[in-house]
């Protein structure tokens, strides 16, 4: 028997498989925090869980045309994190890299004139933010949240302690979650789009 779609309108899952962002936001602010929850619920660690939902939702963008729309998205979105969970928990991954996920914004979005406002303006406050930040702080966390390298790698590239580089990945993850509130989790996601570039 086919589990129809309650959980999320059927017309924003069209438009997330045509590759429009504003749906894609929709589904991220509806779901982004439950996910966040369940996954701290096992991992115990707030940045683990965070990088989770990015994982999860970069994976959801790559296979946006594989979604069906007459089966349930939430439950699709949980297995997807209960693997995700699971296997960080299997393997102690601190961090998965970005830029194989990436890819696969190499066609043009479709996207409405509110969702790229919405997103350009989002992206001038996170550059704004970054650079409020003390400088050592600001090369830490772009390696660590943007580069997607582990504390150990950021340790030995620049000479520090893994103490350190957790200390200054925390404090710039404060900042900013003090600052983005109810966008932190989206404005993370969105940074790697925004610096793929770096």
């Amino acid at each position: 028997m086919t589990i129809k779609t309650t959980d999320i309108d059927r017309q924003v899952l069209k438009k997330l498989k045509s590759g429009d962002l504003q749906a894609f936001q929709e589904v991220f602010k509806a779901y982004s925090d439950r996910l966040y929850y369940f996954a701290l619920s096992y991992l115990k660690n707030t940045f683990d869980a965070e990088e989770i939902v990015q994982d999860v939702f970069l994976l959801v963008w790559e296979m946006r045309e594989e979604v069906d729309e007459e089966k349930s998205f939430k439950s699709f979105l949980y297995r997807i994190t209960v693997n995700k969970v699971f296997n960080h928990m299997k393997r102690q991954v601190v961090k998965q890299k970005y830029e194989k996920y990436l890819q696969s914004f190499e066609q043009p979005l479709s996207e409405s004139p509110e969702a790229r406002l919405h997103f350009m303006e989002l992206e001038s406050k996170i550059k704004g933010l970054l650079q409020k930040l003390p400088e050592q702080q600001r090369n830490i966390f772009e390696m660590s949240r943007i580069t997607g390298l582990s504390n150990s790698q950021i340790a030995e590239k620049l000479g520090l302690s893994i103490r350190t580089v957790e200390n200054q990945v925390y404090r710039a993850s404060k900042f900013l979650k003090d600052h983005l509130k109810d966008e932190y989790l989206w404005a993370l996601f969105c940074l790697c789009y925004i610096f793929r570039g770096l």
